[in-house]
């Protein structure tokens, strides 16, 4: 046979031009992802996120609303369940802190230690038990000469010492379950298994129960108003998503990857794990519902929905999109392929603490800060999981601070 090989010779001058363009960095594949994508999808996860917590507080609203006009046995557990379900939504929105947005910028609304701030002194807000079971009653709603309005419980929030705590998801968490000293009888125990045990009647028959109920209806109320505008504010359209959309590329993912980031480490591992860890029940976070293994659900999967690019809605949809770990990984499969491995470490030693079967003030009860017991694990797998974050963010040419 005979070769052709002014064909063959231009054949492959051809195929050696099309392989060089192919690798030309400026000429990228169908599936590249981009820096606006993730942002996009980070704003849709983030407004949906807030329009969920927003609607399931108005259900929870709804029901203490119904507890208040007629308190029984039945609309007190309704009204507690609705605050349950309402702060898992809640709880995923702590990913958006840190983030230059209007939870916490100065210049923004800046409502989130009026909305979640916590260690709370419950004693600060109503009766609290003595060691020997008896009650006192210093706080704001056994003041009968504190006017009972929003103006004056706001002023009252963090006035004096930071767990000076009047208002907030934490100051209704109390008022419903009333304080967890694992008190059984008049005998303090070891009893990790219940939570506070607020009875209705402290609505009915107790001293202050018409004050108790004004306090409870003021603060439910202002907490509806604070999450309406953080749901307004986000949404599309809305005054800080019009801003968070026109900003810089690297400017809104240097804000979006120093909110996961230091929420992933200097806030749910060093603040609500660590000093929890080391001191007790009085640096649990939802301590009066014994809610705190499912508080830290939420925060730990709010994270991870932005690393992983996807939220599940309060009715079952998903919403997803580009995600940190794509970002990272078409620039560098080492750095993505960490951050992909350190967040699946975290939802499982997430998953590891709550199959324990117990509730976290027993959990931290048997373990010191450096044990490596399950809470001191699920910490270190978030230090983690933010050093991973800080990584993905240099890959991607910015600096965060995630301590």
């Amino acid at each position: 046979m005979k070769l052709d090989f002014t064909k063959l010779s231009l054949l492959l001058l051809v195929s050696i031009i099309i392989t060089s363009c192919s690798n030309n960095e400026n000429d990228l594949p169908t599936d590249v992802v981009t820096k606006a994508d993730f942002i996009e999808n980070y704003a849709t996860i983030a407004s949906t996120n807030y329009a969920d917590t927003y609607n399931t507080a108005v259900a929870m609203q709804s029901k203490i609303n119904a507890f208040i006009a007629a308190p029984t046995e039945a609309t007190l557990a309704e009204a507690r369940t609705s605050w349950l379900y309402a702060r898992d939504f809640y709880g995923q929105t702590e990913a958006y802190r840190e983030a230059n947005g209007p939870i916490d910028n100065e210049d923004l609304l800046a409502t989130e230690g009026q909305i979640n701030a916590w260690p709370l002194d419950e004693g600060y807000i109503d009766y609290v038990f003595n060691t020997t079971g008896g009650i006192v009653q210093n706080g704001l709603v056994g003041d009968t000469t504190f006017d009972l309005t929003e103006a004056n419980i706001i002023a009252k929030n963090e006035d004096g010492k930071d767990d000076n705590i009047s208002t907030g998801w934490h100051a209704i968490e109390f008022l419903l379950w009333g304080q967890d000293s694992n008190y059984n009888d008049v005998t303090l125990t070891d009893d990790y298994s219940t939570s506070g045990n607020r009875s209705y009647t402290d609505y009915t028959t107790a001293d202050f129960a018409d004050r108790r109920a004004t306090y409870l209806q003021i603060v439910t109320d202002l907490l509806i108003n604070d999450l309406n505008d953080l749901n307004t504010t986000w949404a599309v359209g809305g005054s800080y998503r019009t801003t968070f959309e026109a900003l810089d590329e690297d400017a809104a993912l240097t804000n979006i990857l120093n909110g996961i980031g230091f929420i992933s480490n200097g806030e749910v591992a060093l603040e609500r794990l660590d000093p929890a860890i080391d001191e007790g029940q009085e640096n649990e976070h939802s301590c009066f519902s014994d809610n705190t293994n499912q508080d830290m659900w939420a925060n730990v999967n709010g994270i991870n929905n932005i690393i992983i690019g996807s939220y599940t809605t309060e009715s079952g949809e998903i919403v997803s999109g580009v995600s940190l770990i794509d970002l990272t990984t078409q620039l560098n499969t080492t750095i993505g392929s960490a951050l992909d491995t350190k967040a699946s470490e975290t939802i499982f030693k997430l998953n590891t603490l709550l199959g324990l079967g117990k509730n976290f003030d027993e959990i931290i009860s048997e373990e010191t800060l450096g044990s490596n017991g399950p809470a001191g694990q699920l910490s270190s797998a978030l230090k983690a999981q933010g050093t991973a974050i800080s990584d993905a963010a240099n890959t991607l040419g910015i600096n965060i601070t995630i301590n």
